[in-house]
């Protein structure tokens, strides 16, 4: 009896193990916030033009529950004034889910968790004075989530950018030459799991 007990508790584990392997590694990830400029504010350094206009989309793919990669596309809007610049960039970047490595998601019970995103961006910059700057450059941040129910969190990302070759100061002036620019942007939104099973990449520890 007690070898028959162990050995269904044994199976047990093993059927819910396979079955949590089976987790959505898809995610939607879209929100709104605000970007500021850390560098190329105006020719004369004077006044900081803030992006009150900032939005971003993002398709996120966890080949496991620890690594991934993002695809993002963002737009930001700086004004100083009567002056504006406009900047679109998507971005390509790996993803780790640090929340794992240092058991924040498991202390929890999956309700917190912790994202660190870098990689490369490429996009156009434009104002009054220059229609279309192509800028390239990378892409660090960090992204703190809490779980609302199975499929939907809420997240904060902090996301530094940094361009390798600028031609247009933030408040839409005409820098005449390529300079490196960079921005820090907050955003706060949504992930959605895309999926059919009951756990997803970002809980399934």
């Amino acid at each position: 009896m007690r070898n028959m007990f162990f050995g269904l508790l044994l199976i047990t584990s093993v059927l819910q193990a396979q079955y949590r392997l089976r987790y959505d590694k898809l995610f939607l990830e879209a929100g709104v916030g605000m970007a500021i400029p850390l560098s190329l504010t105006s020719p004369s350094g004077e006044g900081r033009p803030l992006s009150l206009v900032h939005g971003q989309g993002s398709l996120r793919y966890m080949f496991s529950e620890n690594v991934g990669v993002l695809g993002s596309l963002s737009f930001d809007q700086f004004n100083r004034g009567i002056q504006k610049s406009d900047q679109l960039m998507a971005g390509l970047e790996l993803c780790y889910n640090l929340g794992n490595l240092i058991e924040l998601s498991r202390s929890t019970g999956g309700q917190y968790g912790l994202l660190v995103h870098g990689g490369l961006a490429a996009g156009v910059m434009s104002s009054q004075y220059f229609n279309r700057d192509k800028i390239g450059g990378i892409m660090l941040g960090v992204k703190p989530y809490l779980a609302i129910n199975e499929k939907v969190s809420f997240f904060a990302d902090l996301t530094y950018k940094s361009t390798l070759s600028q031609k247009i100061y933030y408040n839409g002036d005409l820098v005449g030459k390529d300079l490196t620019g960079s921005n820090l942007g907050l955003t706060f939104g949504f992930i959605v799991a895309l999926g059919q099973n009951r756990f997803h990449a970002d809980s399934a520890y």
